[in-house]
């Protein structure tokens, strides 16, 4: 006799903020699932504190009304009806609320995400996708953690769908991020990371 598999539980959007606040452990919301999330290594934390700073500072000097986030900001996916933690988020202007709930911001501008082994494609294809119907998403930047290299997709016509790719590698090189006006150099986002690659 076959045992019956046990379903797994679906949780609503409300459930998971209340457990999420008193979880020890960060989740992402996958259409009533939670998803446990891995702890970043010391360079992906590294280059994350990196990026933040410079484009806050970036911000502060031109007396710019944008924010920047941590990964501890939930983002919401509409196009799957998901909650995620992107590294690192920003937006412009006045913060919009998912279903007015102050976790959850769904006008990100700008969202970086730094790369590993495990969630690399991820990123690349399912989660950009899912990002891009976000509409007021304008700029997605991949970031290895491993060598110098970054990638900037930025969405030059919103009407047309057409996307523009920039690429940067090595410490002597910069990439500019033109949805804020923002150049950074490669040798500052990764400042004191540890063990990095030839790009």
């Amino acid at each position: 006799m076959k045992a019956v598999a046990e379903k797994e539980k679906l949780y609503s959007f409300e459930e998971y903020l209340e457990m999420e606040v008193k979880s020890e452990v960060k989740h992402e919301f996958h259409n009533g699932k939670l998803i446990p999330m891995a702890g970043g290594t010391l360079n992906h934390n590294t280059i994350c504190g990196n990026i933040i700073a410079l484009i806050f500072q970036h911000f502060f000097k031109n007396d710019r009304p944008c924010a920047t986030l941590t990964s501890d900001q939930k983002v919401y996916l509409p196009s799957t009806n998901r909650m995620v933690y992107p590294d690192v988020t920003v937006y412009c202007g006045e913060p919009e609320f998912y279903l007015g709930s102050t976790a959850v911001i769904s006008n990100p501008l700008l969202i970086v995400e730094v790369l590993s082994e495990e969630t690399a494609e991820y990123d690349r294809t399912t989660k950009f996708d899912n990002y891009s119907f976000i509409p007021s998403f304008r700029e997605y930047m991949l970031v290895a953690q491993d060598r110098p290299f970054v990638e900037a997709f930025f969405l030059h016509d919103p009407e047309t769908g057409l996307w523009k790719i920039s690429r940067a590698a090595g410490l002597n090189a910069s990439i500019t991020l033109h949805s804020v006006d923002c150049t950074l150099a490669l040798k500052d986002i990764y400042r004191m990371a540890k063990d990095l690659k030839e790009a």
